[in-house]
């Protein structure tokens, strides 16, 4: 099977570098990639390459470009591809995967993988899903967690043409890392939170968190890592807040299981989620986990069990979860032993035999729709 892949820009999120981890499995397994971007640029770039797949860098030079729909149906064209799959809903991301099969001439499946929540930093997503079904523009939505087909089901999409695949990693690379100088001072403990600088992540509760501690104890620091962390405005924030020396802003890093071997603790303050890859990897790196107490984590994590959750914007109850872990090092070597065996539901193999299975029926039923 060859498929192209549109993604909204080539930077390095979960939903992103899971796909470019899925691409260079199943390319192993004699499928073929073209992965697409709408907008320019981003770090995954060149490791898409590397995977073998074919890059196309930037499919729009404004919103809605009537020549980027042309530029993808030409694609589809001359790979002759049986399938588009988007990564996300983004609204330009989507579009262009709906609509470029139709000025391609081929009438081939479009699907939706979905690693966004309902009314969240994606907005309200569904509609514009249900209003692709009935055009008969997309032929189905893979999901990535059970709690996540649930809420669109609740939203009216039909249930039936919602597949639920999980994320996997591999769990090796974390396992067996090197741990990477982070800047954190001799004899402290480190806490480290990976993620993107974007509206559902939290970092005003977290920062307010580590205020609280600072107050009490000194034996701590926090490693902010991701896109944005290391922005004028996070430093500002940190700043403000009197943190200096608690607090590191990092940015973006291509070392992750370095980073998340590194670290004592792992924290994720989030108001929203529908599955959390730097959970997972954080479970396999060995980090005491603590969470936002949201139902996206239902499935991965059991308060006490594989970590710890706090109630969601409050700086008071994560700063005590924290404090917990720092203080019980037996909890903590209780939690991590349970979290690596959670893992085995999220096994890199796993979504990738799955997907295999998808695009062979694909290729087997080329009208499937």
């Amino acid at each position: 099977m060859r498929a192209v892949v549109v993604m909204s820009k080539f930077v390095a999120g979960g939903a992103e570098t899971t796909a470019l981890r899925l691409m260079a499995a199943l390319q192993a397994r004699g499928h073929e990639f073209v992965a697409v971007s709408v907008k320019g640029g981003g770090e995954l770039t060149g490791e898409l390459r590397r995977t073998g797949a074919v890059v196309c860098d930037g499919l729009a030079r404004f919103k809605r470009d009537p020549f980027g729909l042309w530029r993808l149906a030409r694609i589809i064209r001359r790979h002759q591809s049986g399938a588009v799959i988007c990564v996300g809903v983004p609204r330009d991301a989507l579009f262009y995967a709906a609509f470029a099969p139709v000025l391609a001439g081929r009438c081939i499946p479009r699907i939706c993988w979905c690693h966004s929540r309902p009314e969240g930093q994606s907005g309200n997503f569904v509609p514009r899903l249900r209003r692709y079904r009935r055009m008969g523009l997309l032929a189905s939505v893979i999901c990535v967690s059970g709690d996540q087909r649930k809420m669109l089901v609740e939203r009216g999409l039909e249930r039936r043409r919602l597949g639920v695949i999980r994320n996997g990693i591999d769990a090796a690379k974390f396992i067996d890392a090197e741990p990477v100088d982070l800047g954190v001072a001799e004899g402290v403990k480190t806490i480290v939170q990976v993620a993107n600088v974007m509206p559902d992540k939290d970092f005003a509760t977290l920062l307010a968190a580590v205020g609280l501690l600072k107050r009490k104890r000194d034996d701590f620091q926090l490693v902010l890592v991701g896109r944005g962390t290391d922005s004028p405005e996070m430093i500002a924030q940190v700043e403000a807040g009197g943190l200096e020396g608690a607090v590191i802003c990092a940015g973006h890093r291509d070392d992750i299981p370095g980073v998340l071997a590194a670290a004592d603790l792992f924290v994720l303050s989030t108001r929203g989620e529908v599955s959390s890859i730097a959970t997972l990897e954080a479970f396999a790196a060995g980090a005491g986990a603590v969470v936002s107490d949201i139902p996206a984590f239902d499935e991965m994590l059991s308060d006490g069990i594989e970590g710890l959750r706090a109630a969601p914007g409050d700086p008071a109850a994560l700063a005590g979860a924290i404090e917990t872990l720092l203080d019980d090092p037996s909890l903590v070597s209780k939690v991590t032993c349970t979290a690596r065996r959670r893992l085995e539901r999220y096994e890199l193999s796993t979504m990738v035999r799955r997907f295999d299975r998808l695009l062979q029926a694909i290729g087997n039923h080329p009208d499937m729709s």
